[in-house]
């Protein structure tokens, strides 16, 4: 009877977790009217959960979607609607991206927390902003100069490791003291 019990229970909690990973589905609605297609979400997720974000675009448009994280395994990926395969993978390149859509139709913004964190049941808040350009003049973030001390056209910080997601690269790098 015991045993019977304890398995009841765990196909109950299985469930449960089931359950609980199913997305929170957002229609992402730009303002025709404006000059800038920008929507910002303000969430929180917790261990397995995740958030989509469904975008329309044409093909050309270009998204750029940043995510700013309380916890860094919080990240995002890029999804044509109905694939399971993403065309931008947020844990391999970073919390922003400036992402060509290659054809007309619906995009998924799957934000995510890393499997490390969700098993733990983690949580993170987050913003996540998006914007769509239809008319190809995109404003290009550009990497202040005194973040690449070799020249080499990469962050400094990428080759020692140390990147904080909440330094502004566009911005001199601070002095430090001698």
């Amino acid at each position: 009877m015991r045993i019977r019990f304890f398995l009841v229970s765990a196909v109950c909690l299985a469930l449960t977790g089931i359950a609980k990973a199913q997305p929170q589905a957002h229609q992402v609605v730009f303002d025709p009217e404006s000059s800038t297609q920008r929507v910002e979400f303000e969430q929180r997720i917790t261990g397995n959960e995740f958030n989509d974000y469904l975008v329309n675009g044409q093909a050309g448009d270009i998204l750029n979607v940043t995510l700013t994280p309380s916890n860094l395994s919080n990240n995002f990926n890029i999804l044509p609607a109905g694939s399971n395969e993403a065309v931008y993978i947020g844990s391999i390149e970073g919390h922003y991206v400036k992402h060509q859509l290659a054809k007309d139709g619906d995009y998924i913004v799957r934000v995510y927390l890393m499997r490390n964190a969700a098993r733990r049941g983690e949580t993170s808040d987050y913003k996540l902003t998006i914007i769509k350009h239809v008319d190809g003049n995109v404003p290009a973030k550009i990497m202040h100069p005194s973040w690449d001390q070799d020249g080499d056209g990469v962050n400094d910080c990428e080759n020692d490791g140390s990147c904080d997601h909440t330094i502004d690269y566009t911005q001199p790098k601070p002095k430090t003291a001698n």
